[in-house]
């Protein structure tokens, strides 16, 4: 399966940086620096708040999910506060094993990615716009956990090391400095810059 590329993206967005830039919406940045530095500092399971904005922001209020799974995800959350590299596949499969409302078990790689990312930018986001702009084919016809894992791990991976070759990229560095400019009373590492960017690329896309 061929997914775009560092080479792909980096036409898309050096096509018009300014305009993608500048369609970021501002909400992403404040949850983002809200999420992370409030988390260096709360007990998660016990603070309703963070869970509301946390929940919100990235649709973990589905409707499929149940409380327990809520709970459980913000419990998993607290645990991730001891691991230098936490594992991505232990944490969806742990997350797998809650049933949902009809009893089943659901695959929720997106959450767990968005859990991690929230505690650092160097793991990427896996939400429908960057699904969008590296072209990932779905894993709803796979069956079973292993498979979809699979699958989720390979695209997880491409897009880490896709990064890796935007973030050395000099002919990229205009597009950063322009979101400095249009940003500048936002500290943020330079990976996270370049996540809601390409994000922003895919949502262009849809």
């Amino acid at each position: 399966m061929k997914y775009r590329t560092a080479n792909d993206l980096k036409d898309l967005l050096l096509e018009d940086h300014e305009k993608v830039v500048n369609r970021i919406p501002l909400e992403k940045l404040d949850v983002y620096l809200y999420l992370h530095t409030i988390y260096q500092d709360t007990y998660v399971p016990d603070d309703t708040l963070y869970q509301f904005i946390f929940r919100h922001f990235f649709r973990l209020d589905n409707p499929s999910l149940t409380k327990e799974f809520e709970n459980y995800y913000f419990k998993l959350m607290e645990e991730q506060r001891g691991y230098e590299r936490p594992n991505i596949v232990q944490i969806t499969k742990s997350l797998y094993e809650v049933k949902n409302h009809k009893g089943n078990p659901t695959m929720q790689f997106p959450l767990a990615a968005s859990m991690l990312h929230t505690l650092n930018p160097s793991f990427p986001t896996y939400d429908s716009d960057i699904v969008k702009a590296f072209d990932y084919s779905s894993t709803y016809h796979l069956s079973g956990f292993d498979k979809k894992m699979k699958r989720y791990i390979r695209q997880y991976q491409h897009t880490f090391k896709t990064y890796e070759e935007l973030l050395e990229d000099e002919a990229l560095e205009p597009l950063f400095s322009h979101f400095d400019e249009r940003f500048p009373e936002y500290d943020l590492p330079k990976v996270k810059k370049l996540d809601l960017i390409v994000a922003q690329i895919g949502n262009n896309l849809q």
